[in-house]
C-alpha cells in the first residue's frame, strides 16, 4: 500500500513549517502503518532531521482536533516524566493536512501478542500466561505513579473534551440518544445514578492491552493515549481486565470456551499482579463498575458506526468482536436489557 501524495507532500510542507527548514525532506516515501482504526499512521525518515531528532518517525494523522489536543497533552506530559511513551516531535491542528496531527519517535519493538487467530489464539494465549500480566501491571502501576498535577492542569484549561469519567458518562448517555439506543441512555443512565465513592484520581491510559504495548527486549513502549482520562486507578484496572477477560479473537465457536477461559485466568492474574505492583488493594465492586463504563463505551461507538453507516468499513474491530459479551456483561450490572445486534 502506498500512501497518498497529497497526504505525503503537505505533511513535509508542515514539518518545514514546523521546524523553520524550508529544504527539510524525506528520506524515501512515507510508508502506511498498520494497526490504527481511528488515526492514520504513517512511517518516515528525513534525510536531514533537525537536531535530536532521531532517524525513524511516525506521523499520526487524527480527525477530531479536540481528542488531538487531549492526547497530545498526556502523552507529552507522561514522556516528560519519562514514562515509556514516544517522544513527540511536532503537533498541531491547524494545518493544510485538514485533520490535527503529531509526528513522534518510531517505537522499537514487536506487538506483545502475535497468533491471534484460530488455533494460534490458544498458542499465543498460553505463551503469555506467565508474562503477560506481570509485564501490564508493571507498565500500568508506573504509570499510575506518576504526578496527575500537570496533566490536570494542562487539560483544565485548554481541554474541551471529557477527562473523567462522569464527563464521559455524560457524553456517552447524549450519543447514545442521539443515536436512537433507549438500552444504552438506560445502562448509562444507572452508572450516572450509581456512582462510587469518591478515589483519588490518577492518569489512565484507559486502553492499555496488548495490542497498544510494544516490546523490545526487557523494554516496553505503550501507544495511543486518546481515551486517556484523570479517573481512579480501578478504571484502568477495570479495561485491561476486560479485554483480557473478553479477548477480541476470532476463531472457530468451538474454541470460544477455552479461549474465555484462559482470558478469565490471565484477568485474574492481572489484577493480583497490579494490586502487588502498586501496592493497593482493588474493591471487586469498583472493577466491575469501571468494567461496565467500559462496556458502554465500546457499544455506544458501535452504535455511533450503526448510524453513521460505517460499520462494514470497521470489520475486524474488537468491539465488534466483543459486542456480544460486553452487552451481556452490562445488562447483568445495569439492569437494561442491552442488545448487542447493530440495527432495529
Amino acid at each position: 500500500m502506498t500512501v497518498n501524495v497529497d497526504v505525503s507532500g503537505t505533511l513535509l510542507q508542515v514539518l518545514r513549517s514546523a521546524t523553520d527548514d524550508p529544504d527539510l525532506s524525506y528520506a524515501g516515501p512515507p510508508r502506511p502503518l498498520s494497526g490504527g482504526f481511528w488515526a492514520e499512521l504513517l512511517a518516515f525518515s528525513l534525510a536531514d532531521p533537525p537536531a535530536g531528532w532521531p532517524g525513524e518517525l511516525v506521523a499520526r494523522i487524527m480527525p477530531d482536533p479536540d481528542l488531538a489536543q487531549k492526547e497530545t497533552i498526556v502523552q507529552v506530559a507522561v514522556a516528560s516524566a519519562g514514562f515509556p511513551t514516544p517522544a513527540i516531535r511536532a503537533a498541531g491542528h491547524d494545518s493544510g493536512l485538514g485533520r490535527a496531527f503529531m509526528v513522534m519517535d518510531r517505537a522499537a519493538g514487536a506487538p506483545l501478542l502475535s497468533g491471534l487467530s484460530g488455533s494460534g489464539a490458544i498458542i499465543s494465549a498460553i505463551s503469555a500466561m506467565r508474562t503477560m500480566p506481570g509485564l501490564l501491571a508493571r507498565t500500568m502501576a508506573s504509570l499510575h505513579s506518576l504526578d496527575p498535577a500537570p496533566v490536570r492542569d494542562q487539560l483544565g484549561s485548554s481541554c474541551s473534551v471529557p477527562v473523567t469519567v462522569p464527563g464521559m458518562l455524560g457524553v456517552l448517555q447524549k450519543m447514545a440518544r442521539d443515536y436512537g439506543r433507549a438500552d444504552l441512555v438506560s445502562a448509562a443512565q444507572w452508572l450516572i445514578s450509581s456512582p462510587l465513592p469518591p478515589a483519588p484520581d490518577v492518569i489512565c491510559h484507559g486502553d492499555l492491552h496488548p495490542f497498544n504495548i510494544l516490546v523490545d527486549g526487557a523494554d516496553v513502549c505503550l501507544l495511543d493515549w486518546t481515551t486517556a482520562l484523570l479517573a481512579p486507578r480501578a478504571h484502568d484496572v477495570a479495561f485491561t481486565s476486560l479485554l483480557l477477560a473478553e479477548p477480541p479473537l476470532r476463531v472457530r465457536r468451538a474454541l470460544r470456551p477455552v479461549v474465555r477461559r484462559l482470558g478469565a485466568r490471565l484477568a485474574r492474574r492481572f489484577v493480583a499482579r497490579y494490586e502487588q505492583e502498586a501496592g493497593v488493594t482493588l474493591e471487586p465492586r469498583d472493577v466491575r463498575w469501571h468494567q461496565g463504563v467500559g462496556c458502554l463505551r465500546a457499544l455506544v461507538e458501535v452504535a455511533g458506526w450503526d448510524h453513521q453507516g460505517l460499520t462494514e468499513a470497521r470489520a475486524g474491530h474488537p468491539w465488534l468482536i466483543c459486542g456480544p459479551a460486553f452487552a451481556r456483561r452490562l445488562t447483568a450490572l445495569t439492569g437494561s436489557r442491552v442488545r448487542s445486534d447493530m440495527g432495529g
